[in-house]
């Protein structure tokens, strides 16, 4: 536990201080709010605002997830080849820390940084909602949105942004990812194969759907579940809270099961 901690501390303390950690977010904030303007207007204009604060914050939660994970894929895409890149990695496994231990440490200290942007301006929204409408309740179900929606796919996407520029370029890698973003949560399952709807759709649509009961700001939004005549539908049990934690645990396991094959990579260069 000492390798992980003193791993995440400097990983934590190196990655948050880089300026595109806060740029890259702050730009996408600013470009979405100036060309769809959706983000303000169902908080704070009472003609479209939903008339529940749960509804609110959980689809402000739904739209960062969705806008700001682009760019936190991206930015961690480096963060494990650059010990190989700056050759500081032979020094590294020299050292008696397991590899292990500091590969946990790293990806717990660089997603918790590259995050915190993601934190920071979620509850930031929310809680100028929560003062503009007095509305207090919606910190707790910022808190729960953050914690059933948005931590479970960014520690999904980060286990394999961290992992996947071992095999294959960092710049392809952020091309890929882009297009696996976009095809699997904006393209509908009955139009072509996709994971949105399935338990490995990362932007939580089984805990919207179930452990939220969000179904968007009209009401008639589905997030998961099978879809007639769509391939993968083994993929979407009905919608119920055993298959919401269920989810929730998948993302996890897939997060552990890159990081595993990533540390694996990694050994078989070191011989």
């Amino acid at each position: 536990m000492n390798t992980v901690g003193a791993s995440f501390r400097y990983e934590f303390r190196m990655q948050v201080r880089k300026r595109s950690v806060w740029i890259v977010p702050a730009l996408s904030l600013v470009l979405f709010v100036l060309i769809g303007g959706s983000l303000l207007r169902d908080l704070f204009d009472p003609a479209s605002r939903p008339p529940e604060a749960r509804d609110a914050v959980v689809g402000l939660a739904l739209q960062i997830h969705a806008l700001l994970t682009i760019g936190f894929g991206c930015l961690l895409a480096d963060r494990l080849i650059r010990d190989d890149r700056l050759r500081v990695a032979p020094i590294l496994d020299a050292t008696p820390a397991r590899p292990g231990a500091r590969l946990a440490g790293k990806y717990l200290g660089a997603t918790a940084a590259t995050a915190l942007p993601i934190v920071v301006a979620y509850f930031g929204f929310a809680g100028a909602y929560a003062v503009h409408t007095s509305a207090p309740e919606a910190f707790g179900w910022a808190l729960a949105a953050l914690g059933v929606v948005i931590v479970p796919g960014l520690l999904f996407v980060a286990a394999f942004a961290l992992t996947v520029p071992l095999v294959v370029p960092a710049p392809l890698f952020r091309v890929l990812f882009v297009g696996y973003w976009l095809w699997g949560n904006a393209v509908a399952p009955d139009v072509m194969p996709t994971f949105s709807r399935t338990v490995i759709h990362p932007l939580g649509g089984y805990p919207l759907d179930v452990l939220l009961d969000f179904h968007g700001i009209d009401g008639e939004d589905v997030w998961a579940g099978p879809v007639p005549g769509a391939t993968l539908n083994f993929l979407r049990p009905d919608p119920t809270p055993a298959a919401a934690w269920l989810s929730i645990g998948v993302l996890v396991v897939l997060a552990a099961v890159a990081l595993a094959g990533g540390h694996a990579v990694r050994a078989r260069r070191i011989r």
